[in-house]
């Protein structure tokens, strides 16, 4: 084997580190794809009458989409809000 190429070392955004592994591949294909995916995704909600609400993001570029949680969808908003902002891609939600 070559020592040509160092280890393949996985880069983490600003604030990161603390996400699940499910807000960092949203934040990964928002932030770090390709041009026309490097985006605010937009979240879209479906809800029932008693109020069990699904949510998924919406990658603008692509339409590729990722449910998530009640909680992945609050991390991903924390995330937008101290670190999206500046880099421009994240998720909105309004």
């Amino acid at each position: 084997m070559s020592d040509a190429f160092p280890p393949f070392e996985t880069v983490l955004l600003p604030g990161e580190e603390a996400l699940t592994p499910a807000v960092r591949r949203i934040i990964a294909h928002l932030c770090g794809g390709s041009d026309r995916c490097r985006a605010f995704g937009f979240v879209a909600e479906w809800c029932e009458a008693r109020a069990d609400c699904c949510y998924a993001v919406v990658c603008p570029g692509c339409s590729v989409q990722f449910v998530v949680d009640d909680d992945e969808l609050s991390e991903l908003r924390r995330w937008t809000d101290a670190e999206g902002n500046a880099l421009v891609c994240g998720v909105r939600w309004e």
